[in-house]
């Protein structure tokens, strides 16, 4: 009996699954439509399938059409779907239905309802779709890329296209819209009676780019709004025309091509002299030519104007650098060759100097047998006229041997460098005797350090005592160097290549070094230095001030770096520098502090900060100014309030710019971006002004 039932279970089974290969192949015949499901019924008189259940319909173009239940009728080539239909097509763009007819192997869909998610995460709702071969049509539609759940507000979108049609051109791959509405947080703010757009599937594309409106005292209300052109996949275009209420209009242009041996950029403008005091311009130049020989770069930067591009906002430069460099790089050996023009747009009556030609070919880690370490050689010529009409001329080469030993018995590890310079320059002045002369700088050190280690389970800490001699001839060409966060232990504190430091001298100090399993460490730097039978006619003291640095970092978002010297007479700071980077809850504040009291340049003391608050999800404050505290005069200083999510931007700012230099006057205004995302950033648009720490 036992047997009996198994031999009809397996025979139903069989039964069944032939029934379901037959059904496939009646549908699967024509190569038209293949169809899958829990449940189908075949209609041989009609040539009708219906399947339920997980039905799914796929055409030879790979189209998925999803739902409850499904009816195809073969004679047609129709297809019924009823019931949370979903269409998956072949850009990963999925539709939503309730019910649609779709013919012509899926070339023809028609459906009422309609929600699509298009592959990047944006979203269509329509009332009605319609698709035939490559053009798709969604009525009473409304097109936004935001996420819901970054909403600033329930159920409103930061933005969103409303049109009454929405075309997609699959073979243009552009979104076209008829009488649309651009709506700011439900609220219409623009009326396009037309639009388009290119769809999720295109990198780049000509077209409309973010627009800026800015106010000022000096230029009025600007007006810009970028032109993009797509020349190719690796050239592009973008033209830019900036109305100004109170000044002249001008004109931006942007060129950049891109290849695997060649970039250019090239960024120029100009105004329209509505003034009547004559045409001002700017042209930037910069390529770079690379293959196997070497790298060629070309540089151009030059204004008919000193104070047209602060005035206008373009940028904020002083100098301009200008000229054609050729560097090589093989093994252990360098090679440049430049010619540079350096023009100075804050001085009046000599603006340029020039460095024509500079010359420097470095050869590093040079094989010897002789010699127990590493060699390296280092040359340079150059002859360079300078802003006060001098002109001066340099050749210089200098030999460098470095070697470690570490003494294991007792722990000390000694850095020994020798150097050796030759200098020959030749100054001629406009006014005074000439300078010509052969310069000799011969140099032996070490730096001898002591490491002591100390480890538990929460800290690892090194104290390290540091002793560095210094034998150096003294020179009549440099004096005392001051003592700095970089040079606390350098060979050599002069940095240009025509001096050196003078005389022997010893570099001491210590270090201390902790950091914890949690990340967080700090270093701190305690040094002085002491200079040896130092000349008569040097007024500077033997011994150096104290220096102290130190760092503390507890991670990405928490950093401190200071830096002071203090009178080792009076124990008065004499110079403290601080840069911070610190987060507290919402709040992220950056602080930049300068202050030097006069012992060794001008008495001076800045403070620059730059902030940003939380205020709620994608909604913040920012902040950023600087300010002479010497002087107790603001530099300048900028606030406002910055909204920016995966679709939207907005950033309206007030601004107050206190630099003067001709017709540059101090300035102030509000400047406003709204930028609709996936086509642009407030990182690239807008005229912000940073005086502090940028965020």
């Amino acid at each position: 009996m036992k047997l009996l039932v198994k031999n009809n279970i397996l025979l139903a089974l069989s039964i069944s699954t032939i029934g379901f290969l037959l059904c496939y192949s009646v549908i699967n015949a024509e190569e038209k439509v293949r169809i899958y499901a829990d449940k189908v019924q075949i209609d041989e008189i009609n040539e009708k399938v219906k399947a339920s259940g997980e039905a799914i319909a796929i055409s030879n173009d790979n189209i998925k059409i999803k739902s409850d239940k499904l009816t195809y009728d073969k004679s047609e080539n129709l297809l019924e779907a009823n019931g949370n239909v979903i269409i998956n097509d072949q850009m990963n763009n999925t539709f939503f239905l309730d019910e649609l007819n779709a013919g012509e192997n899926f070339n023809e869909i028609s459906g009422k309802s309609v929600k699509v998610r298009l592959h990047d995460g944006s979203r269509i709702v329509g009332s009605k779709f319609d698709k035939k071969n490559e053009i798709s049509i969604i009525e009473n539609a409304e097109y936004t890329p935001c996420k819901e759940e970054n909403y600033l507000i329930k159920n409103c979108p930061g933005w969103k296209l409303k049109s009454k049609k929405i075309y997609h051109n699959k073979e243009s791959k552009t979104i076209h819209y008829d009488h649309a509405q651009i709506q700011l947080f439900n609220l219409p703010v623009f009326y396009l009676p037309y639009f388009s757009h290119p769809d999720p599937s295109v990198k780049k594309r000509s077209g409309f780019l973010m627009p800026t409106i800015q106010t000022d005292n000096q230029l009025g209300e600007t007006f810009s709004i970028p032109i993009f052109l797509n020349l190719s996949s690796n050239r592009d275009f973008t033209f830019t025309p900036n109305i100004q209420t109170k000044s002249n209009n001008f004109y931006n242009l942007d060129y950049r091509h891109l290849s695997k041996s060649f970039e250019l950029e090239v960024n120029s403008s100009i105004d329209d002299n509505n003034d009547d005091t004559g045409t001002s311009n700017h042209l930037f130049l910069e390529s770079k030519i690379f293959n196997s020989i070497g790298n060629l770069n070309t540089y151009l930067k030059t204004s008919n104007n000193d104070t047209y591009m602060r005035k206008n906002k373009i940028n904020n430069l002083t100098v301009l650098k200008s000229g054609i460099e050729f560097e090589r790089e093989v093994e252990n050996n360098f090679f440049l060759i430049e010619a540079l023009g350096y023009k100075h747009l804050t001085t009046e009556d000599q603006q340029w100097e020039y460095l024509y030609p500079n010359i420097i070919y470095n050869i590093d880690n040079i094989d010897s047998n002789i010699f127990d370490g590493n060699v390296s050689l280092d040359n340079n010529f150059s002859f360079r006229r300078n802003l006060n009409e001098s002109s001066s001329s340099l050749a210089s080469s200098q030999v460098n041997w470095s070697n470690q030993k570490i003494n294991r018995d007792f722990g000390f590890i000694f850095d020994n460098e020798a150097n050796f310079r030759v200098t020959s320059i030749s100054i001629d002045q406009k006014s005074g005797s000439d300078i010509s002369n052969i310069r000799f700088y011969p140099q032996f050190s070490s730096k001898i350090t002591y490491p002591l280690l100390k480890s538990s389970l929460m800290f690892n800490q090194t104290l390290t005592p540091v002793i560095m001699p210094i034998i150096a001839p003294y020179n009549n060409y440099t004096g005392a160097q001051t003592i700095t966060n970089s040079n606390l232990f350098s060979t050599n504190r002069a940095t240009s290549i025509n001096e050196w430091e003078s005389g022997p001298r010893i570099n001491y100090g210590i270090e201390w070094f902790i950091n914890s399993t949690n990340g967080t460490d700090v270093k701190v730097v305690l040094g002085q230095n002491y200079r040896f039978n130092k000349l008569s006619e040097d007024t500077t003291s033997e011994i150096s001030n104290y220096f102290v640095n130190s760092n503390i970092n507890i991670d990405l978002d928490n950093y401190l770096d200071g830096s002071l010297i203090i009178d080792r007479d009076d124990l008065k700071i004499r110079s403290f520098n601080a840069n911070t980077f610190n987060t507290f809850g919402d709040l992220i504040l950056a602080l930049n502090y300068d202050y030097t009291s006069g012992n060794y340049n001008a008495p001076a003391e800045q403070v620059a900060v730059g902030g940003k608050y939380k205020l709620d999800n994608d909604l913040f404050l920012k902040f950023t100014g600087a300010k002479n505290l010497d002087t107790n005069k603001n530099i300048g200083y900028q606030y406002g309030i910055l909204y920016e999510n995966d679709c939207l931007g907005i950033d309206l700012n007030y601004y107050r710019d206190l630099t003067k230099d001709r017709d540059v006057e101090e300035s102030y205004g509000y400047s406003f971006t709204v930028v609709l995302k996936p086509f642009g950033s407030t990182n690239n648009y807008g005229k912000n002004k940073v005086f502090g720490p940028k965020i």
